[in-house]
């Protein structure tokens, strides 16, 4: 198995927060189903070899590049043989940037380029496949990125530039009244520009970044109690947690951090 992150160029470093890079194969690790759970991104996946099989109420298999919108579910994912994909994760204000479509329409759906932008993907999915290495692809990515980058909203992405920034400082344990207060915005309009840029209302984004930062805190924290962990990362209580932990990945944090030793938050 070989595994990568690598950073964007300067000119999209305030957009995204990485790529990573995954390739095994067939028969290499990934023989079992793996559970996805929300991780506050919304990403852009190319498959370079054997697609996966996404799970949920039923099976499909993911096209060659999908725009995956923000989760607040969890799904599971199967390998049909060899994986070599590379995932651009955009920051969770900016994918509304890149792409001219209602970013709130994705949560909890993925969707094929091709579907949005037509032969442009065809082209670039042509392209890509030719290019043998993967700085060249990550490269080619970038440009096709640079001319997708539209600034047409740039003054409100500002304003929940400064949002995303002050959830990140706070660990999510902010409420979204004081987020509309920061963006200078009443509720209603805050909550619709909120929406509009990161793909979910406040109070379901803040729900995941305190999951993110259970996870987070967890690795930090591998001895404390169930209840420290609660109170420490903004639940009311263990209950509070249990039922956001069932909700996001399926499972009670006690099964979680039993199936996973060593958890690990993509968020944080």
């Amino acid at each position: 198995m070989y595994y990568r992150l690598i950073q964007p160029a300067t000119s999209l470093s305030q957009y995204i927060k990485d790529y990573w890079f995954l390739e095994m194969e067939a028969g290499e690790g990934l023989e079992s189903v793996q559970r996805v759970v929300p991780n506050g991104y919304v990403e852009l996946t190319f498959h370079f070899a054997d697609r996966l099989k996404k799970r949920k109420l039923t099976e499909e298999l993911q096209p060659g590049i999908i725009i995956s919108g923000q989760q607040t579910g969890f799904f599971d994912v199967l390998p049909t043989g060899k994986t070599s994909m590379l995932s651009v994760q955009f920051f969770p204000h900016s994918a509304a940037l890149f792409f001219d479509i209602p970013i709130y329409e994705l949560a909890d759906e993925t969707l094929d380029l091709h579907d949005t932008i037509g032969a442009v993907a065809r082209e670039l999915e042509e392209q890509l496949y030719d290019l043998p290495s993967l700085e060249e692809k990550v490269k080619h990515i970038e440009m096709f990125l640079v001319r997708q980058l539209s600034h047409k909203t740039e003054y409100s992405w500002n304003r929940i530039f400064h949002n995303i920034e002050l959830i990140n400082r706070t660990n999510g344990i902010i409420t979204p009244g004081e987020l509309a207060s920061a963006a200078c915005l009443s509720r209603k309009q805050h909550e619709r520009l909120f929406k509009q840029l990161v793909g979910l209302p406040p109070k379901q984004f803040l729900k995941i970044i305190r999951f993110q930062n259970a996870l987070f805190m967890r690795q930090l924290h591998p001895g404390e109690s169930l209840t420290e962990l609660a109170y420490r990362c903004g639940y009311y209580d263990q209950s509070h947690m249990i039922n956001d932990f069932r909700e996001l990945s399926g499972i009670t944090p006690r099964q979680y951090f039993t199936d996973c030793e060593t958890p690990y938050s993509d968020y944080f």
